[in-house]
């Protein structure tokens, strides 16, 4: 599967030079820690980043973070509602009730007038420290589900944004070794999408560039010195369903779209059989 025009693919990017101390200091007595990520060419092969417009590539589905009414107003929705022309707009209105989305879940719509054909909608949840673990694992269920979706309606090629807007307060190297490492099992376990093309800003990107060789190590030398350098495996990172949400009792303010009557400063937290109130 070829990668989109203009789009270089993870395996073909230089990596870092490694220093090699071997010959000016004695090898360290513990043993090295365990490979989480081996190198595997085939997989960088099916991973690219790309610095632009989302709708700009084309691809077969492109994602798009929104809230649970697929209406909020942010730098990539705009892009896509603009692109995909009012047919887009018009069915989210007209079927508000059967696409509403929940956090960490997808909705697929057509892509309509954008090279793309599928558009898969996702919502991200908000980031508290003190709810740390259930706003990591929402996040893990939105590119799991992401990724299982352009599988299901056969994309070939998958243009993946980053979920977590800085509205969401997520920490910004937090969200990228979720997303790295989600995809990164994913490609594992699946063939398709055959190629994902990670889309954002500079101020975005940045993170996943520097943080994609621990999770995508292009080669041996590299996946040793990644072993050191990762956090532990995460266990409670699972397929929970997972619930935050804004509060649709406050009024909106000015950071939001005008019709919007979502507040960021209050969710309803539901896991499983409990509920938060923040």
């Amino acid at each position: 599967m070829r990668a989109p025009s203009g789009v270089v693919r993870w395996s073909q990017s230089g990596g870092a030079p490694l220093t090699d101390y071997a010959a000016v200091s004695p090898a360290p007595a513990a043993s090295p820690p365990p490979l989480q990520y081996i190198y595997d060419e085939r997989i960088n092969q099916r991973l690219a980043f790309w610095q632009g417009d989302i709708t700009a590539l084309d691809v077969d589905a492109v994602t798009n973070t929104t809230d649970e009414t697929l209406s909020e107003c942010n730098a990539v929705s705009e892009r896509i509602m603009h692109a995909a022309g009012p047919e887009l707009k018009e069915e989210i209105i007209t079927s508000a009730f059967v696409l509403e989305c929940g956090t960490g879940e997808v909705v697929v719509t057509p892509g309509y007038q954008l090279r793309s054909r599928h558009v898969l909608h996702t919502v991200c949840p908000n980031y508290l420290p003190q709810y740390h673990t259930a706003a990591e694992t929402s996040l893990h269920n939105c590119y799991k589900n992401v990724l299982s979706a352009a599988c299901e309606v056969g994309a070939r090629s998958l243009a993946l944004c980053v979920v977590s807007t800085p509205r969401r307060n997520f920490p910004p190297d937090l969200a990228a070794h979720v997303a790295l490492s989600t995809i990164r099992r994913y490609l594992e376990t699946s063939a398709v999408p055959g190629v994902v093309v990670v889309c954002a800003c500079g101020v975005e990107l940045s993170p996943l560039r520097a943080l994609a060789p621990l999770y995508f190590p292009r080669s041996a030398r590299e996946a040793l010195a990644a072993a050191a350098r990762l956090p532990p495996p995460r266990a409670d990172l699972h397929d929970r369903r997972i619930r935050i949400i804004h509060n649709p009792h406050s009024n909106s303010d000015s950071g939001q779209c005008a019709n919007s009557h979502y507040n960021t400063t209050y969710m309803y937290i539901n896991i499983t059989n409990q509920t938060f109130v923040i």
